[in-house]
């Protein structure tokens, strides 16, 4: 276990979006997410100026403890900026927070711990609107 694999579970996660919420904000052409931005993938941002950019960022890693057996422990966030029309007013991107937040905040995910999940900043940004939200967290890892 590493911090790829920390950021894969964060990722599968957040394509669960759909399910958890019954609405289709993910839209998928065969295998490939036609809305959504993942690190170090080509991406070209839909007209409908709807899309999701996820960003993972975690620090270095602290002893959690300093016997035999220890773990290291991972802390970092997830940023999911949600892009919305800039006409359309904030209640498509608040909505999607919402359902986001929600996802997040119930999860039980395999090493990973959410701590929080909030709106870092929201405004306008060139054609669209962008809502950032970030998620902490938090995952104890063994030392190798």
């Amino acid at each position: 276990m590493t911090e790829f694999n920390i950021q894969d579970i964060l990722f599968t996660h957040f394509k669960t979006l759909n399910d958890f919420s019954g609405i289709n904000y993910l839209e998928k052409d065969g295998e490939e997410y036609t809305n959504v931005h993942f690190p170090n993938v080509p991406f070209e941002a839909p007209e409908s100026k709807r899309w999701f950019d996820l960003t993972f960022i975690n620090a270095e890693p602290v002893d959690a403890a300093l016997m035999e057996g220890a773990q290291y422990r991972f802390a970092g966030v997830l940023k999911i900026d949600i892009y919305t029309p800039q006409d359309c007013g904030e209640d498509e991107a608040q909505t999607k927070y919402s359902w986001i937040a929600k996802l997040f905040n119930d999860a039980e995910l395999e090493y990973v711990d959410i701590m929080k999940v909030y709106i870092s900043t929201k405004g306008n940004d060139a054609d669209c609107y962008r809502l950032q939200v970030t998620i902490d967290w938090e995952a104890d890892i063994d030392k190798e």
